[in-house]
């Protein structure tokens, strides 16, 4: 397995570009099903979960041609229902995938979903919003089947506001005759992105900003060409870089408005941002502070996905934070290898994190165990004395295009092999 190598103790200087949005890309990618024709996605992130997704839509009669960062899908020739396991297990977002095979082919069959440990992630919410909608299941201890005589739009109140379960609800409410109301629904960036690429084919979409999505399904939808925007998590992930490591660093096409949460907490502990036509400058020198307490929540709260980076800006930090995680239960999980580097993290009943602050990292071999947090062991490794190695790149790969390229350019001492 290959490893990234760091030779830390340096601030970050540079100009980076942000990717295109892998939690974009795919459920777009999931929706192109639901087109019979040629869906043209531009900005699509060459990580290792795009090429799982290409995989997985080849393997069901799909057309797929990748050229650089454009992906062209052809849906005309869907012929299979059933999703191979040995994707499926690899990543959780080949669940999205039954709201559109349900829409297309009226059924679906698929393991269940693998992805990151990062703790409880059940798909009940997903289930009961397609069964509302027409649904019925079979299920096994590893195996789900599917199948609809006709989606019907109805109105659905999902019992929490999950982002996965809210866009399988809306592209097979994109295929249901009627309309449909999602309520409660998840108002992420990404939910927007998604709405917009359905309304490009001609779907009928409304209210995604509002926490009541209205469509008006079955209408056809016809090939169209729409570019993935930039990926607001790598953004504040390089965000935390330097706001960690010190330095001064632009952020090329960093998304505008998705990561206020995030750059409220950076401004707190003494970073200077400045947003410009093209992207977002930071600068952080001086003192570190502690923001004193975070809680992840869903947006526009804190993204659960850069709580484990901040958790290495908090340890540097001047003073004690405390670091509170409501989305998953098993988030904390990459705290025992930073603990190893100097960090000195208390975890609480696996939900509040203690942060004493003013700590010195250390260098040490490190292991990723899942995508976010093997992030946050590269951005330690930026700010640790002595040279660290971090196993496991290929979770990282996951979501980042190419993170030792990034941080190269922002004159970071980063290699792989």
């Amino acid at each position: 397995m290959k490893s990234i190598y760091i030779s830390g103790n340096a601030p970050l200087y540079g100009e980076v570009t942000i990717q295109g949005s892998k939690n974009a890309a795919l459920p777009i990618m999931a929706a192109a099903l639901l087109i019979p024709g040629i869906s043209v996605l531009k900005n699509c992130p060459r990580i290792a979960d795009v090429e799982y997704m290409c995989r997985l839509l080849q393997s069901i009669g799909c057309f797929v041609e990748r050229d650089k960062n454009e992906v062209r899908i052809d849906a005309s020739t869907v012929s299979r229902s059933r999703l191979p396991e040995e994707y499926v297990t690899m990543m959780r977002s080949s669940v999205m995938l039954m709201g559109p095979m349900l829409g297309r082919t009226g059924e679906v069959s698929l393991h269940y979903p693998g992805g990151c440990v990062i703790g409880d992630r059940p798909i009940d919410i997903h289930l009961k919003a397609l069964r509302s909608l027409g649904t019925c299941y079979s299920d096994s201890d590893q195996e789900l089947e599917a199948w609809t005589a006709g989606l019907r739009g109805t109105d659905i109140l999902l019992e929490f506001p999950s982002v996965g379960a809210t866009e399988n609800a809306v592209m097979a409410a994109v295929a249901a005759e009627g309309v449909t109301r999602i309520r409660r629904c998840a108002m992420e960036p990404e939910i927007g992105s998604l709405c917009a690429f359905l309304r490009c084919a001609g779907a009928d979409i409304r209210g995604e900003q509002t926490g009541c999505i209205t469509v008006r399904g079955g209408r056809e939808l016809h090939p169209c060409c729409f570019e993935i925007p930039s990926d607001r998590i790598v953004a504040g992930t390089y965000l935390c870089a330097c706001m960690a490591a010190g330095g001064e660093i632009f952020m090329k096409n960093a998304p505008e408005g998705q990561l206020n949460a995030m750059e409220d907490v950076a401004i707190r502990m003494g970073c200077r941002l400045r947003r410009g036509d093209e992207g977002l400058w930071v600068q952080r020198r001086g003192i570190l502070f502690s923001p004193g307490y975070v809680e992840t929540g869903s947006y526009p709260g804190f993204p659960t996905d850069l709580q484990s980076p901040l958790l290495v800006a908090m340890a540097l930090a001047d003073g004690e934070s405390r670091l509170k995680e409501t989305i998953f239960n098993d988030r904390f999980v990459v705290v025992a290898e930073l603990n190893r580097m100097g960090t000195e993290i208390d975890v609480q009943d696996n939900k509040l994190a203690c942060i004493p602050g003013g700590r010195r990292l250390t260098g040490r071999q490190v292991t990723a165990s899942e995508l976010r947090g093997g992030a946050a062991l590269v951005v330690a490794g930026l700010c640790a004395e002595g040279l660290t190695a971090v196993g496991n790149r290929y979770f990282i790969d996951r979501g980042y295009e190419d993170i030792c390229r990034d941080l190269r350019q922002l004159g970071a001492d980063i290699d792989s092999w």
